[in-house]
């Protein structure tokens, strides 16, 4: 996997929001439109996810895109 420690930052701060938000993965999932093993896919590193998911991610969740990019960026060091 290239950048492991980024992509691992990455899905844990999109799992870490969804449980703030108090949402389980199917939650999420019919917010974007997408199956919960697409959700569950990403947050266990099996899915990379693209700026443009990201954002919609972001969004579902009433999250600032840019906190979270900034979470995620401050975990991988």
């Amino acid at each position: 996997m290239k950048y492991p420690s980024q992509q691992r930052a990455i899905a844990s701060v999109i799992a870490a929001t969804r449980k703030e938000a108090d949402l389980s993965q199917r939650q999420l999932a019919a917010k974007l439109r997408v199956t919960s093993n697409w959700v569950q896919r990403v947050e266990s590193l099996e899915r990379r996810v693209d700026v443009a998911e990201f954002i919609a991610i972001a969004r579902a969740l009433k999250v600032d895109p840019l906190l979270m990019l900034s979470k995620a960026m401050r975990a991988s060091g």
